[in-house]
Parts: C-alpha cells; structure tokens; sequence
C-alpha cells in the first residue's frame, strides 16, 4: 500500500495494550509511519489471562499472527456453565466451530503482549509518557507530552484503556458506569481441569476457570460489592476463600493453591457508554471508546476488529473525516449490541435471590446446547 497523503506527517498511538499494539504492527505493514507512546516506564503486562474468541482469532489470522499464539496457549473445546455446586447447567461446543471460524484460545496475557510488541518491534515507543495536550492544526494534530516535547500527527488514536486521557482531553469527564460487581483475577498451578472453560453461577457471585496452558489455569471471581471496596492484603486470601465456601467442583482446590496475596488481581467492573469515538483527528479504540463487561469475552476481541476496521478504512478513504466516518459506522451497531449483551448476562449471573437464581438455573439447564452455539456462529459470521 502506498499511505494516503493525508497520513504523511503520520499517526500517534497513545497507550500500549492490546488495541494500541495491535495498531502499532499492523500500521508498520502497510508503512504508515506512527509512534506510540505508553504511560508506564516498563512493560509489565498483567499476571493474568485472556481468552480470545473465534472473531478475535480472526484478526490474529489477518495480521499473521495467530501462529505466534497457537503454540503458547490452550485450545478451547468448549464452555460450560455450572451451578456453585457443579450441576451442569449448559454448554457451548467451541469444537463445533473449527472447521469453519478456527479455535478459539485461551492463553496468558504476557504471551499475547510479547507477540504485539513482536510485530511492532520497529515502531518508535515513548515509555512513560503521556499527552498533556492536543490542538488541531487544519491538516495535523500537535501533542505536547509530558516530557516538554510536541510534535504534530496527521492522527492520534486513544488506545490508553478504560481510564483514557484521550478521550479526557477530546471529550472532558466522560463518567464510566459502574456495573454493580468487582472481580479478583488469578492464575495458578493446576492440571486438574478439563479442556472446557468453566463458568460456575451462584448467588450474587460466579467463578470461572479455564487452561491457558498444560500447567496453569486462569481462574476469576466474580461478586456484587460497591465500588471502590478495599481489599487490604492481609487476610485478602482467606476472605476470597470465604466467599466462595459454598461453591464445589474445582473451586476449592484452585482457591486452596494460592499462595500470596498479591497472586489475586481485583478490579471493579466499569462500562463505557459515551458517543461518539472521534472528533476530528482523534479517534478512540478498544476500551478508550466501549469498555465493557467481561460477560461475553468479547473487549479484546472488540478492541482487535476495531483495528482491522480502520486499517481498511485508512487504506481506502481519502480524508480523515471519510475514513473516520466509514470506520464508526461499521463499528458502531456490532458493539453496542455486544456490550448490551455482555452487560444483561452480567446482571443475571449476578441474580442474588434465591427464587430468580433457581428459576435462571432452571431455564439455563433447559436450553439447548445448540442455541449457546448458535449465538456464537452469528458472531463469527458477521462481517466486520
């Protein structure tokens, strides 16, 4: 590809997770000069996992890179829904899947930033950096940084995250709604779990685990609590323990594997609901623009199309406010309607009355498998 002549003075990507590495290599491919610069002074990827669909998969084949993760990750055959006392409540066949859309994975966080930042190995990186300022200058953007330099873009992209200052700087206070739930991420030493994910539902909690590799699995802990609750590490073990005293199947054993505290990764649940993602030359990806719950396991996957979406919009529109616009409105309808799902399944795993959580795990137990699995081929057969 030749770049556009718009993109001449080239793009600043701001935030180095997956959206903003993901751009950062697929930008490198097609020549299109860009810098990205990361708030933190190292790269210190969550301790944590990641699953990442058959869509997602979809991107990583795009940019020739689902190979790089096929050999570090775990191959899903399936999720499975349980009660807290592991009765089977439902199943979706992610083998079902493969001969037409591929795997899906599931794998740590590190691997999957080690292959980005792979891609994207030539690209200028500002570590610890941020933008303090942006002002559109008729055919460029100039951002100051917090080390005293500017420079000017003919694009900048907020891929800094649900907390972005991007969209702070183009948008002012954008307030995150919050979902109602706060979860505890983990990963331990186990080889006790089956290739399924599980998703395990109680009463104002679910736990989930799934392999990321032959050794490791990736477990979270869902439960409704206010916002901001502290969660002091002493004691941080035997309170999370507690808390899930009541669940069986694999949950006492992968809780009774941990060792420290800080082996458990708490954050509260928060949504983005603000319109639109671009303003002039600014534009928002991944979190930045829809964070979402992780109900569905779709905010990576979310993030990844978003990027395949505008690299095909850059590559084909003339004028910022053509690709920008083409970009939106393809985006726009897919993810809402994702988000607003991710939120309703959130809101009924985390039913706390007893009467509503027999009557959800009733219904549950009485869908067919083939319906969880049809929801999924209509995901992966959208175009994007």
């Amino acid at each position: 590809m030749t770049a556009p002549t718009w993109l001449e003075r080239g793009v600043l990507i701001v935030g180095g997770g997956i959206a903003g590495l993901t751009l950062a290599g697929a930008l490198q491919r097609i020549g299109v000069n860009c810098q990205l610069a990361e708030r933190s002074d190292t790269w210190a990827p969550v301790g944590a996992g990641i699953i990442l669909g058959v869509n997602a998969m979809a991107v990583m084949r795009r940019f020739d890179l689902a190979h790089d993760l096929e050999d570090q990750a775990w191959a899903l055959e399936g999720m499975t829904i349980t009660d807290a006392k592991n009765r089977h409540l439902i199943r979706t066949n992610l083998a079902e899947l493969r001969p037409r859309f591929g795997i899906s994975l599931a794998l740590h966080r590190a691997v999957l930033h080690e292959a980005l930042l792979s891609a994207a190995s030539d690209v200028p990186i500002r570590m610890g950096t941020t933008v303090d300022s942006l002002e559109e200058t008729g055919e460029s953007v100039r951002a100051r940084f917090s080390d005293g330099s500017e420079d000017s873009f003919a694009l900048v992209v907020g891929a800094d995250g649900l907390h972005s200052q991007i969209r702070s700087l183009i948008f002012g206070d954008v307030p995150l709604r919050y979902s109602g739930y706060t979860c505890w991420r983990m990963v331990v030493e186990s080889d006790e779990m089956e290739a399924s994910a599980q998703e395990m539902w109680g009463r104002g909690k679910r736990f989930g685990a799934v392999h990321i590799d032959a050794q490791r699995i990736y477990c979270f802990a869902v439960v409704n609590a206010e916002a901001g609750r502290p969660d002091p590490a002493p004691g941080r073990l035997q309170r999370l323990r507690q808390q899930f005293s009541e669940f069986a199947g694999p949950v006492p054993s992968l809780l009774a594997s941990l060792k420290e505290p800080d082996q458990l990764i708490q954050n509260d649940l928060y949504e983005v609901l603000h319109t639109p993602w671009y303003r002039g030359r600014v534009v928002l990806v991944g979190d930045a623009a829809h964070g979402m719950t992780p109900d569905m396991g779709q905010g990576a996957a979310m993030a990844l199309e978003d990027i395949a979406v505008l690299i095909e919009s850059l590559e084909t529109t003339d004028s910022p406010a053509d690709a920008l616009g083409a970009w939106a409105t393809r985006r726009t309808a897919r993810v809402r309607w994702i988000q607003n799902q991710s939120r309703r399944i959130g809101q009924v795993g985390q039913w706390e009355s007893r009467l509503a959580c027999a009557l959800r795990n009733q219904v549950t137990r009485a869908t067919p498998a083939w319906a969880a699995t049809r929801v999924l081929k209509a995901l992966a057969s959208q175009r994007v």
